[in-house]
Protein backbone atom coordinates (compact mmCIF):
# COMPACT_ATOMS: atom_id res chain seq x y z
CA UNK A 1 0.00 0.00 0.00
CA UNK A 2 2.53 2.65 0.36
CA UNK A 3 3.84 1.91 -2.86
CA UNK A 4 0.51 3.19 -3.92
CA UNK A 5 0.82 6.55 -1.91
CA UNK A 6 4.90 6.52 -3.12
CA UNK A 7 3.82 6.20 -6.86
CA UNK A 8 1.44 8.80 -6.75
CA UNK A 9 3.72 11.16 -4.71
CA UNK A 10 5.98 10.06 -7.31
CA UNK A 11 3.58 11.35 -10.36
CA UNK A 12 3.35 15.04 -8.72
CA UNK A 13 7.73 15.20 -8.39
CA UNK A 14 8.05 13.86 -11.92
CA UNK A 15 5.52 16.91 -12.71
CA UNK A 16 7.74 19.34 -10.79
CA UNK A 17 10.99 18.21 -12.97
CA UNK A 18 9.23 18.46 -16.23
CA UNK A 19 7.80 21.86 -15.22
CA UNK A 20 10.04 24.22 -13.21
CA UNK A 21 10.56 26.83 -15.66
CA UNK A 22 6.82 27.34 -15.20
CA UNK A 23 4.42 28.27 -13.22
CA UNK A 24 3.54 25.44 -10.85
CA UNK A 25 -0.38 25.34 -9.35
CA UNK A 26 -0.37 22.90 -5.88
CA UNK A 27 -3.82 22.34 -6.73
CA UNK A 28 -2.69 20.80 -10.07
CA UNK A 29 -0.15 18.72 -8.66
CA UNK A 30 -2.48 17.53 -5.73
CA UNK A 31 -4.93 16.44 -9.04
CA UNK A 32 -1.87 14.59 -10.47
CA UNK A 33 -1.47 12.68 -7.71
CA UNK A 34 -5.00 11.93 -7.14
CA UNK A 35 -5.20 13.19 -3.82
CA UNK A 36 -7.48 15.63 -2.11
CA UNK A 37 -5.95 19.31 -1.76
CA UNK A 38 -7.46 18.79 2.08
CA UNK A 39 -4.61 16.01 2.08
CA UNK A 40 -1.92 16.11 -0.16
CA UNK A 41 0.19 18.73 1.20
CA UNK A 42 0.90 16.22 4.59
CA UNK A 43 1.01 13.11 2.54
CA UNK A 44 3.54 15.04 0.24
CA UNK A 45 5.78 16.13 3.04
CA UNK A 46 5.42 12.82 5.20
CA UNK A 47 7.07 10.86 1.98
CA UNK A 48 9.52 13.52 0.98
CA UNK A 49 10.47 15.63 3.72
CA UNK A 50 9.47 18.53 2.66
CA UNK A 51 6.31 20.67 1.53
CA UNK A 52 5.34 20.78 -2.02
CA UNK A 53 6.50 24.46 -2.11
CA UNK A 54 10.09 23.61 -0.65
CA UNK A 55 10.66 20.63 -2.75
CA UNK A 56 9.86 23.51 -6.17
CA UNK A 57 11.96 26.05 -4.30
CA UNK A 58 15.22 23.81 -3.83
CA UNK A 59 14.83 22.08 -7.33
CA UNK A 60 14.63 25.26 -8.81
CA UNK A 61 17.45 26.96 -6.80
CA UNK A 62 19.39 23.70 -8.12
CA UNK A 63 19.08 23.41 -11.52
CA UNK A 64 20.19 27.65 -11.15
CA UNK A 65 23.61 26.25 -9.60
CA UNK A 66 24.05 23.64 -12.50
CA UNK A 67 23.23 26.59 -14.81
CA UNK A 68 25.64 29.14 -13.21
CA UNK A 69 28.25 26.21 -13.00
CA UNK A 70 28.03 24.90 -16.90
CA UNK A 71 26.70 27.53 -18.84
CA UNK A 72 29.17 30.55 -18.07
CA UNK A 73 27.43 32.30 -21.30
CA UNK A 74 23.89 32.74 -19.65
CA UNK A 75 23.00 35.56 -18.29
CA UNK A 76 21.72 35.59 -14.73
CA UNK A 77 18.53 36.88 -15.28
CA UNK A 78 18.23 34.12 -17.99
CA UNK A 79 19.43 31.47 -15.81
CA UNK A 80 16.80 33.08 -13.06
CA UNK A 81 14.00 32.52 -15.55
CA UNK A 82 14.98 29.13 -17.03
CA UNK A 83 15.41 27.87 -13.80
CA UNK A 84 11.39 29.27 -12.91
CA UNK A 85 11.38 32.41 -10.69
CA UNK A 86 9.50 35.33 -11.62
CA UNK A 87 12.10 37.66 -11.42
CA UNK A 88 15.76 37.90 -10.80
CA UNK A 89 15.29 39.98 -7.47
CA UNK A 90 13.01 36.88 -6.39
CA UNK A 91 15.96 34.92 -7.77
CA UNK A 92 18.73 36.31 -6.19
CA UNK A 93 17.07 36.84 -2.67
CA UNK A 94 15.98 33.35 -2.36
CA UNK A 95 19.52 32.10 -3.95
CA UNK A 96 21.65 34.79 -1.32
CA UNK A 97 18.95 33.67 1.69
CA UNK A 98 20.02 29.42 1.01
CA UNK A 99 23.42 29.85 0.06
CA UNK A 100 24.77 32.84 1.91
CA UNK A 101 26.15 34.76 -1.79
CA UNK A 102 24.69 36.03 -4.48
CA UNK A 103 24.60 33.94 -7.93
CA UNK A 104 27.19 36.55 -9.77
CA UNK A 105 29.78 35.41 -6.38
CA UNK A 106 29.07 31.94 -6.80
CA UNK A 107 29.48 32.20 -10.74
CA UNK A 108 32.80 33.99 -9.97
CA UNK A 109 34.18 31.80 -7.00
CA UNK A 110 35.16 28.38 -8.86
CA UNK A 111 36.14 26.94 -5.87
CA UNK A 112 32.67 26.75 -4.39
CA UNK A 113 31.98 25.14 -8.07
CA UNK A 114 33.25 22.32 -6.10
CA UNK A 115 31.81 22.41 -2.75
CA UNK A 116 28.57 20.90 -1.40
CA UNK A 117 27.35 24.68 -1.10
CA UNK A 118 24.07 23.36 -2.26
CA UNK A 119 23.63 20.40 0.74
CA UNK A 120 25.48 21.92 3.75
CA UNK A 121 23.21 25.42 3.51
CA UNK A 122 19.68 24.00 2.71
CA UNK A 123 17.21 23.75 5.85
CA UNK A 124 15.75 21.64 3.17
CA UNK A 125 18.22 19.37 2.27
CA UNK A 126 17.62 15.72 2.17
CA UNK A 127 20.46 14.76 4.12
CA UNK A 128 19.48 17.19 6.99
CA UNK A 129 15.70 15.66 7.17
CA UNK A 130 17.28 11.76 7.00
CA UNK A 131 19.68 12.75 10.07
CA UNK A 132 16.81 15.05 11.74
CA UNK A 133 13.75 12.52 11.93
CA UNK A 134 16.73 9.92 13.30
CA UNK A 135 17.42 12.37 16.42
CA UNK A 136 13.78 12.30 17.47
CA UNK A 137 12.66 9.47 19.14
CA UNK A 138 9.22 7.90 16.61
CA UNK A 139 6.35 8.45 18.25
CA UNK A 140 3.47 5.71 18.25
CA UNK A 141 -0.27 5.64 18.44
CA UNK A 142 -3.40 3.37 18.64
CA UNK A 143 -5.45 4.21 15.51
CA UNK A 144 -8.77 3.46 15.24
CA UNK A 145 -11.24 2.62 12.44
CA UNK A 146 -14.74 4.42 13.07
CA UNK A 147 -17.91 4.83 11.28
CA UNK A 148 -19.75 8.46 11.53
CA UNK A 149 -22.81 8.92 11.05
CA UNK A 150 -23.15 12.41 9.03
CA UNK A 151 -22.63 15.20 11.71
CA UNK A 152 -25.28 18.84 11.23
CA UNK A 153 -22.93 21.21 12.61
CA UNK A 154 -22.50 25.74 12.46
CA UNK A 155 -19.39 26.95 11.98
CA UNK A 156 -16.64 29.91 11.89
CA UNK A 157 -14.22 30.44 10.06
CA UNK A 158 -10.90 32.01 11.52
CA UNK A 159 -8.37 32.95 10.95
CA UNK A 160 -4.78 32.49 12.70
CA UNK A 161 -3.32 36.15 12.37
CA UNK A 162 0.33 36.50 13.89
CA UNK A 163 -0.14 35.69 17.15
CA UNK A 164 -3.55 33.61 17.09
CA UNK A 165 -5.84 35.85 18.54
CA UNK A 166 -7.93 35.67 15.13
CA UNK A 167 -8.56 31.39 16.23
CA UNK A 168 -9.52 32.42 20.00
CA UNK A 169 -11.65 35.40 19.09
CA UNK A 170 -13.88 32.78 16.72
CA UNK A 171 -13.72 30.05 18.94
CA UNK A 172 -15.53 32.52 21.44
CA UNK A 173 -17.93 33.88 19.20
CA UNK A 174 -18.93 30.32 18.21
CA UNK A 175 -19.72 29.47 22.01
CA UNK A 176 -21.29 32.56 23.09
CA UNK A 177 -23.18 31.71 19.93
CA UNK A 178 -23.88 28.08 21.70
CA UNK A 179 -24.56 29.84 25.21
CA UNK A 180 -27.40 32.59 24.01
CA UNK A 181 -29.02 29.03 21.64
CA UNK A 182 -28.38 26.39 24.96
CA UNK A 183 -27.02 24.50 23.07
CA UNK A 184 -24.62 21.50 24.53
CA UNK A 185 -20.88 21.64 23.66
CA UNK A 186 -19.36 19.26 26.22
CA UNK A 187 -19.72 15.16 25.24
CA UNK A 188 -18.96 12.95 22.59
CA UNK A 189 -18.82 14.50 19.01
CA UNK A 190 -19.81 17.67 20.12
CA UNK A 191 -16.67 19.84 19.11
CA UNK A 192 -14.59 20.61 16.19
CA UNK A 193 -12.03 21.67 14.52
CA UNK A 194 -10.57 22.01 10.63
CA UNK A 195 -7.40 22.70 8.54
CA UNK A 196 -8.40 24.10 6.00
CA UNK A 197 -5.09 24.52 5.31
CA UNK A 198 -1.85 23.46 6.59
CA UNK A 199 -0.07 25.14 9.06
CA UNK A 200 3.73 23.91 7.71
CA UNK A 201 2.85 25.34 4.28
CA UNK A 202 0.21 28.46 4.42
CA UNK A 203 1.76 31.57 6.46
CA UNK A 204 0.36 32.53 9.76
CA UNK A 205 -1.32 35.93 8.74
CA UNK A 206 -3.34 33.61 5.67
CA UNK A 207 -3.63 30.10 7.52
CA UNK A 208 -7.54 29.14 7.98
CA UNK A 209 -9.44 27.32 10.38
CA UNK A 210 -12.65 26.35 11.29
CA UNK A 211 -14.40 25.82 14.20
CA UNK A 212 -17.68 23.53 13.99
CA UNK A 213 -20.41 22.78 16.93
CA UNK A 214 -23.04 19.91 16.45
CA UNK A 215 -26.10 21.22 15.89
CA UNK A 216 -29.78 19.32 16.28
CA UNK A 217 -32.44 21.58 14.67
CA UNK A 218 -31.88 24.53 12.45
CA UNK A 219 -31.56 27.71 13.10
CA UNK A 220 -31.83 31.73 11.83
CA UNK A 221 -28.90 32.64 9.21
CA UNK A 222 -26.47 35.02 11.99
CA UNK A 223 -23.54 37.07 10.85
CA UNK A 224 -20.06 35.70 10.86
CA UNK A 225 -21.35 31.68 11.13
CA UNK A 226 -22.26 29.30 8.73
CA UNK A 227 -24.29 26.06 8.36
CA UNK A 228 -22.86 22.81 6.94
CA UNK A 229 -22.27 18.78 7.38
CA UNK A 230 -19.73 16.67 8.37
CA UNK A 231 -20.41 14.28 5.77
CA UNK A 232 -21.01 10.13 6.66
CA UNK A 233 -17.33 8.51 6.52
CA UNK A 234 -14.95 5.85 8.01
CA UNK A 235 -12.41 7.96 10.04
CA UNK A 236 -8.87 6.74 11.28
CA UNK A 237 -8.60 8.45 14.80
CA UNK A 238 -5.74 8.86 17.61
CA UNK A 239 -6.81 10.53 20.91
CA UNK A 240 -4.57 11.90 22.56
CA UNK A 241 -3.83 14.44 25.65
CA UNK A 242 -0.66 16.98 25.67
CA UNK A 243 0.31 19.77 23.94
CA UNK A 244 0.77 20.91 20.53
CA UNK A 245 4.04 18.86 19.72
CA UNK A 246 1.82 15.84 20.65
CA UNK A 247 -1.08 17.28 18.20
CA UNK A 248 1.87 17.37 15.13
CA UNK A 249 3.21 13.89 16.52
CA UNK A 250 0.06 12.80 15.87
CA UNK A 251 -1.04 13.81 12.75
CA UNK A 252 2.63 12.68 11.43
CA UNK A 253 2.10 9.40 12.88
CA UNK A 254 -1.52 8.97 10.60
CA UNK A 255 -0.22 10.64 7.20
CA UNK A 256 3.50 9.60 7.64
CA UNK A 257 3.16 6.02 9.21
CA UNK A 258 -0.11 4.56 9.45
CA UNK A 259 -1.93 5.49 6.07
CA UNK A 260 0.69 4.39 3.71
CA UNK A 261 0.75 1.18 5.50
CA UNK A 262 -3.16 0.66 5.39
CA UNK A 263 -5.57 -0.05 2.81
CA UNK A 264 -7.21 3.77 2.49
CA UNK A 265 -7.17 6.55 1.26
CA UNK A 266 -8.20 10.23 2.66
CA UNK A 267 -11.61 11.46 1.05
CA UNK A 268 -12.01 15.03 -0.28
CA UNK A 269 -12.88 16.68 3.36
CA UNK A 270 -10.90 18.28 6.04
CA UNK A 271 -9.41 16.40 8.68
CA UNK A 272 -11.25 16.98 12.24
CA UNK A 273 -9.74 17.53 15.23
CA UNK A 274 -12.97 16.35 17.44
CA UNK A 275 -12.53 18.48 21.38
CA UNK A 276 -12.99 15.85 24.06
CA UNK A 277 -12.22 18.86 26.51
CA UNK A 278 -12.16 22.63 25.45
CA UNK A 279 -10.10 25.82 26.03
CA UNK A 280 -12.34 27.03 28.90
CA UNK A 281 -11.74 23.55 30.48
CA UNK A 282 -7.77 23.23 30.02
CA UNK A 283 -6.43 25.90 28.84
CA UNK A 284 -5.28 26.85 25.43
CA UNK A 285 -2.13 25.29 25.64
CA UNK A 286 -3.16 21.64 26.50
CA UNK A 287 -5.23 19.52 23.91
CA UNK A 288 -7.52 16.31 24.64
CA UNK A 289 -8.68 15.77 21.36
CA UNK A 290 -9.28 13.02 18.77
CA UNK A 291 -7.27 13.78 15.51
CA UNK A 292 -9.51 12.18 12.95
CA UNK A 293 -8.58 11.61 9.25
CA UNK A 294 -11.58 10.52 6.72
CA UNK A 295 -11.10 7.61 4.39
CA UNK A 296 -12.47 5.05 2.03
CA UNK A 297 -11.09 1.84 1.40
CA UNK A 298 -8.89 1.58 -1.99
CA UNK A 299 -10.29 0.32 -5.50
CA UNK A 300 -7.80 -2.72 -5.59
Amino acid sequence: MKSYYQTRINQALKHIDEHLSEDIDIKSLAEISNFSLFHFHRIFKALTGESPYDSIKRLRLEKAIFLLKYRPNLKISDIAFESGFASIENFSRQFKTRFQISPSAFRKNKELHNSRIYQEFSPNDFYLHIENSRKSSKADFTVELERLAAIPIVYGKAIFGADGSGLVEKYLELMEWAAENQIEIKGPLRRFGMSIDNPEVTPASKYRYDFALRIEQEYPSVEGLEFGLIPEADYATVQLEGNLEEVAKAWDYLYRDWLPLSDYVPIHYPALEEFIQGPEEIGWDRFNLKCRVPIKKLKR
